[in-house]
Parts: C-alpha cells; structure tokens; sequence
C-alpha cells in the first residue's frame, strides 16, 4: 500500500483550457491536488507507485501517470 522511493513529477499542461490534478489514494479515491491553467505547469513531490489522474473541469479523465524513480514531465495534451 505504500510507495516507493521519493521523486518528483512535473505536470505541464499544454491544452487550451484548465485541468486538475489528483493523486489517488490507496482506496483509489481521488485526491485534489492543483488546477493546472492553460500553459501552465508545476512539480509536485511523490513517490513511485503512487498514481496521478488529471481531468477536465467536467472531472472526466484525460490521462493518468505513474512516476518513476527519475523524476519525470507529465505532459498533458
């Protein structure tokens, strides 16, 4: 249930309107984390193992990332 090592994702979000940004907790729950605008990004510590969903304002998913022990971009198109 728990994670790995500590890193690091970045989220960037390249789409013309603004996402959010959930982790999903070990119940699967989603966990608000940050509304991402246009052009926008930002890092967000983590650690490997733990997912992050991103969705629309509507809350319908767009993509879901997993970190890795490099730390990693998160490009949300």
């Amino acid at each position: 249930m728990g994670g790995g090592p500590e890193t690091s994702i970045e989220f960037v979000n390249l789409r013309s309107r603004p996402v959010i940004v959930y982790w999903l907790d070990y119940q699967g729950r989603r966990r608000h984390y940050a509304v991402l605008q246009p052009s926008a990004s930002y890092r967000q510590h983590t650690f490997v193992g733990h997912p992050w969903v991103v969705t629309d304002r509507r809350g319908r998913t767009l993509v879901c990332f997993e970190p890795t022990a490099t730390p990693g971009k998160a490009v949300i198109r």
